[in-house]
């Protein structure tokens, strides 16, 4: 589906071009975790800031890496921010769900 390509290419470019919650937070208090990959060298660090609540009231973003791995740390942050943690998970695990279902049809 030429267009639906076309408009994810556009998406990942904008958020590559113009990052969302790119930055740090203090931590503590808030949360910080790193990620590596050590075949390309991509690295995304996360800040995260949670309330007693448990929603995440803030996320900033850090790190290095290609097109994909940057844009897709800045959607990410703009889809969990203001999410109860519960709800970044269950999103987390659909997204994760989606992945293995691609590959399965691509395989």
């Amino acid at each position: 589906m030429p267009g639906l390509e076309d408009l994810y290419r556009e998406i990942i470019l904008d958020h590559y071009r113009n990052p969302r919650n790119r930055g740090e937070l203090e931590t503590p208090p808030a949360h910080r975790a790193e990620g590596f990959n050590p075949l390309c060298g991509d690295e995304i660090v996360v800040y995260l800031s949670v309330d007693d609540d448990d929603r995440i009231t803030d996320i900033k973003i850090g790190g290095q890496g290609c097109s994909i791995s940057q844009s897709s740390a800045s959607m990410m942050s703009a889809a969990v921010k203001g999410k109860s943690v519960r709800d970044a998970r269950v999103l987390t695990r659909a997204f994760k769900a989606m992945m293995e279902m691609d590959k399965k049809e691509a395989g």
